[in-house]
């Protein structure tokens, strides 16, 4: 008797299609992890047929891959990486997700301790059981980062590794003098033409300008979305920007208060011991920097609770207040979906229990989404909900029968080396 396993895809229900496409993935990367294994034996060994001279040539030959390929292949299967095997023998995370994992870890700096090399190992593969293998790229950058501007990393680490040496935004002169760069020119046909380059935080400033003024105009009737192009709606942006600038004191006052910063801080930076900061952004600023920002922001403090939760922020109102919605930010740092590493710029507050069926615009009924997954929310089988202070989010049973919650780690801050204690 015939099964869904062996039946033709074209005899099978949606519902199953799906349930396939799953089985089949686990299988695949479980498979992987079986070739991996056969891999480092055979390398092991050392018993390569007569001809070949590596077992990365050897592998490219049989296996059919380009050289490139072969070495990944054997640098994973050769590498201390018992986190990531475990999760790949289990099938949760992909071939892709192992490789990236493998090539981050073993480009890490020589002074971390085992403990920091096994805790960034798990980060990354916990994050990988949720997201695409580019976000987890991101995330081994982001790390990267971090480790590289940690001021107590022993100096002959940036002596010898010429990536971890600081570009020139981070240098100390830089701080008084960025360096930014405009060049501009009238074209024969009338048009200005620009380009350049800017420090970081003038950057940030020009996408936090640019990101609300960008967005696309509310349809004008059913299926006719805006026609202009990404790149014509920046432009757009950046016109309206720069008109705005040529009549200043026609300013809202909303739009023409200096930036606001939501500044969350613990007893170590408040005692002044901390160095480093870790910005919104993923930047990592040093404390004399962060101050020298705020002095024309206007700051407003978050008091953090004993768990993390965010207190004396909003209050209960159809759509959340500009004070809520720092508080999302800052509680949840982003979209709150598995894997999704959206910035809080670009989310909306969600009611977890809807408006319409009684729920308040309190905190503890306001989750952070993206726009595609604030759709998704809305239109598929996922659930969410808040325990602890942290938005789960519950996925259909046709992706997961038992319904177990998901948290995000997208956004988690990069763990903090432990360093020895010579």
């Amino acid at each position: 008797m015939s099964t869904t396993a062996t039946l033709p895809a074209w005899q099978l229900s949606d519902r199953d299609l799906t349930t396939r496409l799953l089985t089949t993935q686990r299988q695949q990367n479980i498979a992987y992890a079986a070739q991996l294994e056969t891999i480092r034996e055979l390398h092991s060994r050392g018993a390569l047929p007569e001809g070949y001279t590596s077992t990365s040539s050897y592998l490219a030959t049989i296996l059919h891959v380009t050289a490139r390929e072969a070495r990944s292949r054997l640098a994973q299967a050769t590498g201390t990486l018992p986190l990531t095997w475990k999760a790949l023998s289990a099938g949760e995370i992909t071939a892709q997700h192992a490789a990236v994992i493998a090539e981050f870890l073993a480009a890490a700096p020589r002074w971390l301790t085992p403990e920091d090399y096994t805790v960034a190992e798990d980060t990354l593969v916990t994050l990988a059981t949720q997201a695409n293998p580019s976000i987890v790229r991101r995330a081994a950058t982001r790390l990267k980062i971090y480790w590289d501007s940690d001021p107590a990393s022993p100096d002959v680490d940036h002596d010898l590794d010429p990536d971890s040496v600081p570009d020139s935004d981070s240098r100390p002169e830089e701080a008084a003098r960025p360096w930014r760069e405009f060049r501009w020119q009238w074209t024969q046909s009338g048009r200005f033409r620009f380009s350049g380059n800017v420090d970081h935080e003038t950057g940030t400033l020009i996408e936090q300008l640019l990101v609300p003024l960008a967005a696309p105009d509310p349809a004008s009737a059913p299926d006719t979305p805006d026609p202009r192009t990404p790149a014509e709606r920046h432009g757009d942006a950046l016109a309206a920007i720069v008109d705005l600038a040529a009549r200043t004191p026609d300013l809202p006052a909303k739009a023409g208060e200096r930036a606001v910063a939501t500044v969350t801080v613990d007893l170590e930076t408040l005692q002044g011991t901390a160095k480093t900061v870790v910005a919104g952004d993923e930047s990592v600023l040093s404390a004399a920097d962060l101050r020298r920002i705020l002095c024309d922001a206007k700051v407003y403090p978050a008091v953090l609770g004993t768990e993390g939760q965010v207190l004396d922020l909003g209050r209960s109102a159809r759509t959340a207040t500009n004070a809520q919605r720092r508080a999302l930010a800052i509680r949840d740092r982003g979209c709150t979906f598995p894997g999704c590493d959206r910035g809080p710029k670009w989310t909306t507050p969600h009611h977890i229990v809807h408006w319409a069926h009684g729920g308040p615009t309190d905190l503890d009924n306001l989750a952070s989404c993206c726009e595609r997954h604030h759709r998704l929310l809305h239109h598929s089988g996922w659930k969410i909900a808040l325990h602890d202070g942290t938005v789960h989010w519950i996925p259909p049973s046709l992706l997961d029968p038992e319904q177990k919650p998901l948290r995000n780690t997208a956004h988690n801050p990069p763990p903090t080396p432990l360093r020895a204690t010579a």
